[in-house]
């Protein structure tokens, strides 16, 4: 206590001269309009800023929800428009569709591969089982293949036992979706008869001969191709999905794909 009043008594001067500086400033801003508005924008502007920055950084880390949510709503908008296209009445909705989209995760992903794989973050409790599709809304993804209660592992496109049902999107001529091994931005269209008159730039997508896809998915577009008197040989098309860059799928259930698939079965 004896220091502080000790500093108060060495300083006097200076503190005064500081108060009165202060309180002339004060009248000074007050009594004039133009320094009263300067003041006041300068404070405006800082603190502004402050809140500018303020709401970046809660923006920021806000991100991840608001994308859950984003996902989350196109998983519902996806199974809305699939309940429309379905329906046989404008009036009345159909809820028990044969599509239903389930948005899932990407948790572990390779492309660089012979055979590649994918993991994603829904399993059993969601009602994910082998077999079933994993798609874009710009391209397929790959199918499940082993299920646990909260993963699934996905077979991608980029693996060599992976033959998706595809056709050309203006003529309608069937083939199929491979993949060579090579680039994981291109796979190979094969088994489109001669009579199909396919030119560079044409789009694929998902036929829908599949239990698993449904039809009309983008899949690409059509970059090379060569042909022989009989066939065609080579077929190259570039994929719509970016296989380096996956984050959020939609996992297909067919809802009546075991009664497709007990119905082939017995006559095979």
């Amino acid at each position: 206590m004896l220091q502080l009043i000790k500093f108060f008594t060495n300083n006097r001067v200076g503190l005064l001269f500081l108060i009165l500086e202060l309180i002339a400033f004060i009248f000074i801003v007050k009594s004039h309009s133009f320094h009263h508005s300067k003041y006041l924008n300068s404070a405006n502007v800082i603190s502004g800023s402050i809140h500018k920055k303020s709401t970046n950084i809660k923006n920021y880390f806000n991100l991840k929800s608001q994308n859950g949510d984003l996902v989350k709503e196109n998983e519902l908008l996806k199974n809305k428009l699939e309940q429309f296209i379905e329906s046989t009445d404008s009036e009345k909705i159909n809820s028990n569709t044969k599509y239903k989209y389930i948005s899932s995760k990407v948790v572990y992903n390779s492309y660089h591969k012979r055979n590649n794989i994918l993991t994603i973050d829904k399993g059993s409790n969601d009602s994910i089982k082998p077999n079933m599709g994993v798609v874009l809304s710009n391209g397929i993804i790959g199918i499940t293949l082993r299920v646990s209660k909260n993963y699934s592992t996905v077979l991608s496109l980029l693996n060599s036992r992976t033959k998706i049902n595809a056709k050309m999107k203006n003529s309608h001529h069937f083939g199929s979706l491979e993949w060579n091994g090579k680039s994981f931005s291109k796979a190979q269209f094969t088994d489109l008869p001669i009579q199909a008159n396919i030119k560079i730039g044409d789009t694929l997508i998902s036929g829908g001969k599949s239990v698993i896809f449904p039809e009309g998915i983008p899949l690409g577009v059509i970059t090379d191709f060569s042909i022989d008197k009989k066939s065609y040989t080579t077929i190259d098309v570039n994929l719509f999905a970016d296989f380096s860059a996956l984050n959020n799928v939609f996992v297909v259930n067919n809802r009546l794909s075991e009664e497709q698939f007990e119905l082939e079965s017995i006559n095979e």
